[in-house]
C-alpha cells in the first residue's frame, strides 16, 4: 500500500496492477492460486485508498522455463494459465491478460517457440472477447514489431488492442498498429515526443522493499504528468489526452482510468 498512498500524494488517480512472476515451486493450480490472490490485492488497494485499479493477469513468459520441470509442461501450464486469465476477464473480475511473451535476453530456440506459441495462444483466445494482451518482450525493432503485429493479426487480435509495455521511444518511429507504453523518466518522454506518435506512459513500478524505487518511482506518472503539460504547453495536452483517456478506454472501456 505505501507506494499507492505515494501515487496518490502525487495526484494519481489510477493504476494498472499486473501480477507478478511467482518464486518457488509451482503446482498444477499455480495460475489459479495466483490470480486469486491478485484480484483480492486490487481489491484491498480500491477499498483502501479509492484509486481506480486495472487488473491485469497472466503467465508471465519467463514461467515457461523457470517453474516447470520441461518446456513442453511450461507451455501446457501457460496456455492454462491463459485461459483462466480469459475467463476471469469475461467474468469481470480482470480488465486484461498479461504480462505474457517472451523473454527479453537471449534463451535457447526452443523457448523461444514455445513462447511465441503462447502468445499466439493468447492472441486467439483474447480476439473474440475484445480482452487487451500487455506484452513483456525484448526492445522491439522493425522485425520485432512487424512479426508480434502479423501474430496477432494472423489469430484475429487487432494489434491496437496490443501493449507493448515498457518501450522504448524508438519503436515509435516503427511502422506499426501496436500501442507503445513509455517509462516515464524526461529522456523517454522528450524522445517519444519528438516521435510526433502517441504512447502510454507507465512506471514499470515493483513495490520492493529491498528496492524501492525499482524501476521508477511509484510517483513518476503523476510528477512527469504535470511535467509534460509545462514543457508542452497544447502539444503535451494532445498527448495526455490520448495516454489517458483516448488509448484507455479504447482498451479497456470507457471511463476505466480517472484523471
Amino acid at each position: 500500500m505505501s507506494s499507492v498512498m505515494i501515487f496518490r500524494k502525487a495526484g494519481g488517480t489510477s493504476i494498472n496492477l499486473t501480477n507478478l512472476p511467482f518464486q518457488g515451486d509451482a503446482t498444477a493450480d499455480h495460475y489459479a492460486n495466483l490470480y486469486k490472490k491478485h484480484i483480492r490485492m486490487a481489491e484491498y488497494v480500491k477499498e483502501r485508498s479509492g484509486i481506480d485499479v486495472i487488473i491485469t493477469i497472466g503467465p508471465y513468459p519467463l514461467d515457461l522455463f523457470t517453474l516447470w520441470k520441461d518446456i513442453h509442461e511450461g507451455e501446457e501450464m501457460a496456455r492454462k494459465g491463459i485461459d483462466l486469465a480469459v475467463k476471469l476477464c469475461m467474468e469481470g473480475k480482470a480488465n486484461a491478460v498479461g504480462e505474457i511473451g517472451r523473454p527479453h535476453f537471449p534463451v535457447d530456440h526452443e523457448i523461444m517457440e514455445a513462447c511465441n506459441r503462447v502468445m499466439e495462444y493468447a492472441f486467439q483466445k483474447c480476439s473474440d472477447s475484445r480482452i487487451p494482451v500487455i506484452l513483456h518482450t525484448e526492445d522491439l525493432d522493425k522485425d520485432g514489431a512487424g512479426e508480434i503485429e502479423s501474430m496477432a493479426v494472423k489469430f484475429g487480435m487487432k494489434p491496437e488492442m496490443v501493449v507493448k509495455h515498457h518501450a522504448m521511444p524508438q519503436a515509435l518511429l516503427l511502422d506499426s498498429n501496436l500501442v507503445f507504453s513509455v517509462p516515464a523518466n524526461r529522456k523517454a518522454i522528450r524522445d517519444s515526443m519528438d516521435s510526433g506518435k502517441y504512447f502510454m506512459i507507465e512506471t514499470d513500478h515493483v513495490n520492493d522493499p529491498a528496492n524501492p524505487g525499482k524501476y521508477l518511482p511509484a510517483d513518476a506518472v503523476p510528477k512527469r504528468t504535470e511535467w509534460i503539460r509545462q514543457e508542452y504547453g497544447e502539444k503535451g495536452e494532445r498527448l495526455l489526452q490520448k495516454a489517458f483517456f483516448d488509448i484507455p478506454e479504447r482498451l479497456f472501456g470507457e471511463n476505466s482510468f480517472r484523471v
